[in-house]
């Protein structure tokens, strides 16, 4: 029998898929059933009464625990959105009765990260100690994809120079921060800091080079720079966004790499890194907040907002 919105709604029960959310969140029946406080045999039997009424398997056992078949996907895909705004309305009645609580889901890129988001983070602890904020680090089409599903709540980064022809730009707002620069570093003791004078890309060219993944936004604007000057890519390559990896691998006093202009501010504190002189600034881009156009932000991401916002005025962060 074909099923509809009365019969899902009678048969479904919100507690059944906060259940098969976290089966496949711990990857076995048992992880579920302790971080439930639950016995194995009851979060089975939830999953089996799932599966009666769907008219299919939602899951496969293998050697690794326990994964989703394709309908079961399905129904963890759906379960995401409608368990956000489940936990969005636990949080305003908390905020309601207590004061400021909840949690923050924030994607960041590691850019984003260097200076903006920590002191952001601060703020936040300054005015509402209770807010449980979690980071996930990690590429923009990533972190994108995962605010889309309700995973996140906010993504910090850097906003895509064909923002307004996007594919995610119809179904997520961003408010713009700051436009943030862009430096070419290396070593303190690189033999080009040595020069006194303005650096040519063409000088730095043979040198091993870090550069963004091909997948990144910034090796678009990375790839631009070499083009502009009728330059290939560097022979020499080492792709990485982990930039303390990278501020290793710098102190060969040979590798050369990018790093946005806070990143570079932070890490050169230590006298290690220093930013080469380019005789005229490099543009990293416009950084942005992200969040999504179809679903309302709970009272502890509206207040991530606002210190984000704070923490980005002049001096805010000296």
């Amino acid at each position: 029998m074909k099923s509809t919105v009365v019969s899902v709604a009678r048969k479904l029960k919100l507690y059944q898929l906060v259940v098969f959310d976290q089966v496949l969140r711990s990857g076995s029946l048992v992880g579920a059933a302790q971080a439930l406080n639950l016995t194995q045999p009851a979060v089975t039997k939830i999953i089996h009464e799932m599966e009666a009424f769907l008219g299919a398997a939602l899951l496969v056992r293998g050697n690794r625990g326990v994964r989703a078949t394709e309908l079961g996907g399905v129904v963890v895909r759906r379960a995401h959105a409608m368990l956000t705004e489940l936990r969005s309305l636990t949080d305003e009645v908390n905020a309601y009765h207590s004061g400021t609580t909840g949690q923050v889901m924030v994607g960041s890129l590691t850019s984003s990260s260097a200076l903006l988001l920590p002191h952001t983070l601060r703020l936040l602890k300054e005015s509402a100690p209770g807010v449980l904020v979690t980071v996930r680090v990690g590429h923009m089409d990533q972190l994108f994809s995962s605010l889309l599903a309700g995973e996140l709540d906010i993504v910090v980064g850097r906003i895509p120079d064909d923002w307004r022809w996007h594919e995610y730009e119809p179904r997520l707002k961003v408010d713009v921060l700051c436009e943030e620069g862009l430096c070419i570093v290396a070593g303190a003791e690189h033999p080009l800091h040595a020069s006194g004078r303005p650096v040519s890309l063409a000088e730095l060219h043979p040198f091993p080079w870090i550069l963004p993944p091909r997948s990144g936004l910034l090796r678009r604007t990375v790839d631009r720079l070499f083009e502009e000057l009728d330059l290939g890519p560097p022979a020499n390559v080492i792709e990485s966004i982990a930039a303390l990896t990278n501020y290793e691998l710098m102190q060969d006093q040979q590798t050369v790499g990018f790093f946005p202009l806070q990143t570079t501010q932070q890490l050169a504190h230590g006298g290690k890194l220093k930013a080469f002189d380019l005789g005229k600034p490099l543009s990293f881009g416009r950084i942005g907040c992200f969040y999504s156009a179809n679903r309302n932000l709970d009272p502890a991401s509206r207040l991530f907002r606002e210190c984000l916002t704070l923490a980005n005025r002049p001096n805010a962060q000296n």
